[in-house]
């Protein structure tokens, strides 16, 4: 008997010991967790990207050609996912395990997009979003000057979205340091371009570890006395970005109502990372399983006249918490075009590219600038709208006034 209550005692002083040792493993685990993200979260605030609300953009200069306003333009816009996510690849953010391609895999993504983009040359305008300036997970490959040799006699400008010193994420695999942005080629030589800070972001300090959003804005002088202004935009990612999302979407209309009061021809295209309006995905005829992404557009929220341009058959996106399965992986459509009242849209096809080198399909566009005449009238209509959405707002007043 007291032999096994002896025996009994010390076996509890040992599993005591045991649950000490294993308690003091997990709080310095803890410990050095806290640490490692305290000390990345305050390194990442000290060296925080904090661009200006406009900022001029340098200017590469290709070869001269003029743009007049009575000639066909062709555009094409595509995310590259940063040449990392092809076919083969899932992203950690989205619900996948991966930040990074591995090198081989990454070559073959790098020279298909390569070769893809310098094939683009027969056409006017590359808008590229997603672009590695230097990044880790890119294996600091300046994707910039890559793309650049693939259009040598186009123009080019670049402007910085992503700039974070460490992203700590996955934990055993971490993205590091990323310098990321978006880039724009035309065979014409823009009179400036501009990098314009989109309002609106996450709060500290998810926003030292997320994109700094913006568009990029080129303007090229025609013989007419107008303006061509090609916007490239990526807006906001992720399910929980939908009020900056919108946030984005009503700074971008107040801008280009702007310039199109002022007479000129506005194009915006890019990834919008929401669906268009009219989205209807039974439309699509690719045998792609097909989702909606947040709350689409609404049709009203430009004055009439201006146009959503986008390919209904085929899907631009598809999700990356897998990598692409033909008939399994979810596909939705979020890259397309915005077109002010005096373009005439000629075409617009989505390029499929079945997911093969990037997570998106690029699309191609090809429209045309109204002459003054025609101008003159869609600004008359735009006036007229503009003059019956006051008086309204005014009636209003009024009637709360008398209430």
């Amino acid at each position: 008997m007291y032999f096994y209550k002896n025996y009994s005692a010390n076996m509890k002083k040992r599993i005591f010991k045991i649950l000490r040792i294993a308690l003091k493993v997990i709080l310095i685990i803890v410990a050095l967790v806290a640490s490692y993200f305290i000390t990345v979260i305050v390194i990442n605030t000290r060296s925080n990207y904090t661009p200006p609300m406009n900022d001029t953009l340098k200017i590469n200069e290709g070869k001269k050609s003029f743009l007049f306003a009575d000639q066909n333009i062709s555009i094409i816009s595509w995310n590259i996912g940063y040449c990392g996510l092809g076919k083969e690849m899932d992203f950690f953010y989205e619900g996948g395990k991966h930040m990074r391609p591995g090198k081989d895999l990454y070559k073959s993504y790098i020279n298909a997009v390569f070769n893809i983009v310098s094939a683009m040359d027969s056409v006017d305008l590359v808008l590229l979003q997603e672009v590695d300036f230097n990044a880790r997970r890119t294996y600091r490959n300046h994707q910039d000057s890559t793309f650049m040799k693939a259009l040598p006699s186009f123009s080019s400008v670049q402007a910085a979205n992503y700039d974070v010193p460490y992203v700590p994420f996955p934990l055993f695999n971490p993205m590091a340091h990323v310098y990321s942005g978006m880039m724009s080629f035309s065979r014409f030589v823009p009179e400036w371009a501009q990098r314009v800070s989109y309002p609106g972001s996450y709060s500290w300090p998810m926003s030292v570890f997320f994109l700094d959003r913006c568009f990029i804005i080129m303007r090229f002088d025609l013989e007419n006395g107008k303006d061509l202004y090609v916007i490239n935009t990526h807006n906001s990612a992720y399910s929980d970005a939908g009020d900056i999302r919108l946030i984005e979407l009503y700074f971008l209309r107040s801008y280009i109502l702007d310039l199109y009061s002022r007479g000129h021809y506005v194009i915006a295209g890019g990834d919008w990372n929401q669906n268009p309006p009219g989205f209807d995905s039974t439309a699509i005829v690719s045998g792609d399983k097909v989702r909606m992404v947040g709350t689409s557009v609404t049709s009203d929220f430009l004055p009439s006249g201006w146009k959503w341009v986008y390919d209904p058959s085929l899907p631009t996106n598809r999700d990356v918490n897998t990598s692409y399965a033909k008939g399994q992986t979810t596909t939705t459509i979020i890259d397309y075009y915005l077109c002010s009242p005096n373009v005439i849209v000629n075409d617009i096809k989505t390029i499929d590219m079945g997911f093969t080198h990037s997570d998106h399909n690029p699309v191609y566009f090809n429209f045309s600038m109204m002459p003054d005449t025609l101008c003159c009238d869609s600004m008359k209509i735009y006036e007229g709208v503009k003059t019956k959405i006051a008086a309204e707002k005014k009636s209003g007043k009024k009637k709360q006034t008398a209430q």
